[in-house]
């Protein structure tokens, strides 16, 4: 680890865009809690002082980590980031050790009892957890964040630029990040000036101030944003025949993890012309296939949201940027090959009326939602658009090291939104993990579903 200026993007204080906004908001209700988590499994136990070296280093590189959000006094408008006067790093980073024997079971429900822990509001959204005693020698390393500070390919982008390919020689400094107090340290925020710190709240209701005169001072454009935000919530919101067997829902998840090798899927999506990503999605809608089949329903589709980034190459700070098409996926009786060409047809049409101003814009207006009708209609409201999301996201491309231990697999879990299920999928270096968010109160047989994700997978292997 070598040199400790911030990444850019990283490091200063200021607004959230309409994204991190939309995301920030719907943190209100546990239903729609934004969450995300990824595990790394390590091949051996890291020395606990190296990791907290490492977390030291990467607090320092990516300053945005000891912010918290201030946020309007109304919940409406632009919240902003800004310094957290009380940060301290033991605040976000935790050791713990699995009971012994410990299993893939344990870690699932580690990650599980995480995810549904909510963030303290007046501290930055994060923490990162050592979990040792995984299969006796072995160890994980688990990462939540809330998705306002960044979505996936934010945060895989700058993980991969931090983590060595390589285990380390040298020791990195033990130097603290910036607002870490000790008694010889005083905290950096202490010295910034009172707007930004101690009255942190004053930036948002300032952003809200300036955008409501931009808005009523050009009524043209604001107007043009308004009818584009509309037609692309229409698209996402008109009304779709949900499947009956999943309309439960709670806070609740039931997460699982499965592996296939991405050679595989690159020979099935090739095999029938189409990406890597339909060919995951359709065995994804494969097992919703048989799970409905197994119940005794004939449902012919699933509205289902794919996010999809919009980030240009030169983007590489923090935050949201980040679309999302919603397509009828196919989940009656038909061959792996006429799924696939289904789900890639579906997807490259709506793809190709996605306009990132639009989506842009409606993030834009949504923030301005008050947090109270983000809490109380924002649920209900994706609960009847959506039943499944569907996300694959870029993983570690190569071999990757983390406080000298080796990850040898990282498996993400994205947040439900609402939704019924959230299956995500991330390469490492030539595999594939996915991982599951269920929603207990709508997939009620856990087990069985992770079996005919398992047949789906194994379909696209035999055709």
């Amino acid at each position: 680890m070598h040199g400790t200026r911030p990444i850019a993007g990283w490091s200063s204080p200021g607004p959230m865009n309409g994204t991190d906004t939309l995301f920030w908001r719907m943190g209100t209700n546990p239903l729609t809690r934004p969450h995300v988590t990824w595990l790394w499994y390590l091949d051996r136990t890291p020395d606990w002082h190296a990791f907290l070296d490492g977390c030291r280093w990467t607090v320092r590189k990516l300053p945005r980590l000891t912010h918290r959000v201030a946020d309007t006094p109304v919940r409406a408008g632009t919240p902003a980031w800004v310094p957290d006067p009380h940060f301290r790093l033991t605040r976000h980073i935790h050791r713990m050790r699995l009971p012994e024997p410990a299993g893939p079971r344990d870690l699932l429900e580690l990650v599980e009892w995480r995810n549904n822990a909510d963030f303290d509001p007046s501290h930055p959204p994060w923490e990162a957890t050592l979990v040792e005693g995984y299969q006796q020698d072995q160890a994980a390393i688990l990462l939540k964040w809330h998705h306002s500070i960044g979505d996936a390919v934010t945060i895989v982008s700058v993980m991969s630029r931090l983590l060595p390919e390589a285990a380390p020689t040298g020791v990195p400094s033990r130097s603290r990040p910036p607002g870490e107090h000790n008694a010889r340290q005083p905290a950096t925020v202490a010295r910034l000036p009172l707007s930004s710190a101690a009255h942190g709240v004053s930036d948002g209701t300032r952003t809200l101030l300036r955008e409501t005169a931009r808005w009523l001072t050009t009524p043209r454009a604001t107007g043009d944003r308004v009818r584009l935000a509309g037609r692309a919530a229409a698209q996402l919101l008109q009304p779709v025949a949900r499947s009956p067997l999943l309309r439960g829902r709670s806070a609740a998840m039931r997460c699982g993890m499965l592996t296939v090798p991405l050679a595989d899927l690159k020979t099935a999506g090739r095999a029938a012309g189409v990406s890597v990503t339909s060919t995951y999605i359709s065995a994804v809608l494969a097992a919703f296939h048989r799970y409905h089949a197994y119940h005794g329903i004939n449902h012919r589709s699933l509205p289902t949201l794919v996010p999809v980034n919009i980030r240009e190459p030169f983007e590489t700070g923090a935050g949201n940027i980040v679309a999302s098409v919603r397509i009828a996926g196919p989940i009656g009786d038909m061959p792996a090959a006429a799924r696939m060409a289904a789900v890639h047809s579906a997807i490259t049409e709506a793809r190709s009326a996605l306009v990132r101003d639009v989506y842009t814009a409606l993030a834009d207006l949504g923030s301005w939602v008050p947090g109270l009708v983000h809490r109380l209609f924002v649920p209900p409201v994706l609960r009847n658009a959506v039943d499944l999301v569907v996300t694959s996201v870029p993983g570690f491309s190569r071999t990757t090291f983390a406080a000298g231990a080796h990850v040898a697999n990282a498996v993400a879990w994205a947040p439900r939104g609402g939704a019924a299920a959230n299956i995500s999928m991330a390469s490492h270096d030539g595999t594939c993990s996915i991982g599951t968010n269920l929603d207990p109160a709508a997939v009620t047989d856990t087990g069985l579903f992770h079996h005919c994700l398992e047949q789906g997978l194994q379909e696209l292997v035999d055709d």
